[in-house]
């Protein structure tokens, strides 16, 4: 069955490919994965590029919790510092592990809203934040963690397309953390250990 053209506009099919494609390299990455930093760093790897100029990957299963941070510019010390950022100064990933609810956010209505750094800047604000979404990592019941992707402002929105799309990946994650069986080893320079964390 031919479509008109008009149908499926060029910015839809490309909406499209690139979640796809996202969806295929976090699967991979779950699949690949030998260990649970493994499987945080894949994630976020996989999801950086055109799905995400940015991507935090949280997982507390358990008394213990790590991050992971990726971003598609070359700014290793700002994913260092968001990496060392506790998710409970986060609240819209709090939020959404709190309710077990993936939510999107087409524009930044609140700057704090993921987090602010050690040196006061806001972390929506050192990304060039535009839009973002949050999928909580679910257990069945519980959420064990999240996946936000983060868009610049100068790219398309995040959509409720990306929305699903990410809430796949979540769930293709938390399989691979039960294959794992147990929380992140250790700490790495975009990792954090949040025993300690409030």
């Amino acid at each position: 069955m031919n479509l008109p053209a008009d149908v499926w506009p060029t910015e839809r099919v490309r909406a499209w490919t690139t979640a796809l494609d996202a969806l295929a390299a976090a699967g991979e990455a779950a699949v690949a994965a030998t260990a649970e930093q493994d499987l945080l760093a894949g994630t976020a790897d996989a999801l950086t590029g055109h799905f995400a100029d940015w991507v935090i990957v949280d997982v507390s299963p358990g008394w213990r919790a790590s991050r992971f941070v990726a971003g598609s510019r070359l700014e290793p010390e700002l994913a260092t510092a968001v990496a060392a950022l506790s998710v409970q100064g986060c609240p819209v990933i709090v939020s959404s592990m709190a309710r077990c609810t993936p939510l999107v956010q087409a524009s930044m209505a609140d700057p704090a809203e993921l987090g602010v750094l050690q040196d006061g800047r806001r972390v929506a604000d050192a990304f060039r934040a535009g839009s973002y979404a949050v999928s909580p990592i679910t257990d069945g019941e519980n959420a064990i963690g999240a996946i936000t992707i983060v868009r610049s402002n100068s790219e398309p929105h995040v959509t409720f397309l990306e929305l699903s799309v990410l809430s796949h990946i979540a769930d293709l994650t938390a399989a691979a953390i039960e294959r794992l069986g147990g929380p992140a080893s250790r700490p790495g320079p975009h990792r954090q250990d949040l025993r300690d964390a409030p």
